[in-house]
């Protein structure tokens, strides 16, 4: 199998909108509003680093951002997500396009979904923790006000 066939399963469009709906379904969980549009490109780097996937893994829905960025290994994954965010750009903006046309999602200054999904209900056991990780994160980014987050990441791309 070659790398870009590798790629294309990877980041598949449909994989691709279903991490990002688990995700805005998590901050949809903990804030009406769901998420501001530009923090939605957090997701695939977040998801896509296996370390920060099994840290998301963990926490719990009382589980706060401050407390999750402030570990010493994070500031090494920090100093690349500028990078990151552009590398998934194209792969992010991919998977809004297919899950807005999945379900009925409201694209304005913040994404809503008006479909939910819950990571409890996949029975795929390789999908599950990766579902678990986007939607954890999508709770404790719903719970930030999104210029924070900009400034405690450093995030000059979005």
């Amino acid at each position: 199998m070659k790398a870009t066939d590798l790629e294309r399963l990877v980041f598949s469009p449909f994989h691709t909108s279903k991490i990002i709906h688990h995700f805005l379904c998590g901050a949809k969980s903990v804030n009406s509003n769901s998420i501001k549009t530009e923090l939605v490109y957090l997701a695939l780097p977040f998801i896509y680093n296996n370390e920060i996937q099994k840290k998301l893994q963990n926490l719990k829905k009382t589980s706060k951002f401050n407390a999750f960025i402030e570990k010493n290994d994070f500031d090494i994954f920090i100093s690349s997500l500028n990078q990151k965010i552009n590398d998934y750009r194209k792969t992010t903006n991919t998977a809004i396009i297919t899950l807005a046309n999945e379900i009925d999602l409201e694209i304005n200054n913040f994404l809503i979904p008006n479909t939910e999904t819950h990571y409890n209900n996949e029975n795929d056991i390789y999908l599950k923790p990766i579902y678990k990780s986007s939607f954890n994160l999508g709770v404790i980014l719903g719970k930030e006000q999104y210029l924070s987050v900009f400034k405690k990441l450093r995030i000059t791309e979005i």
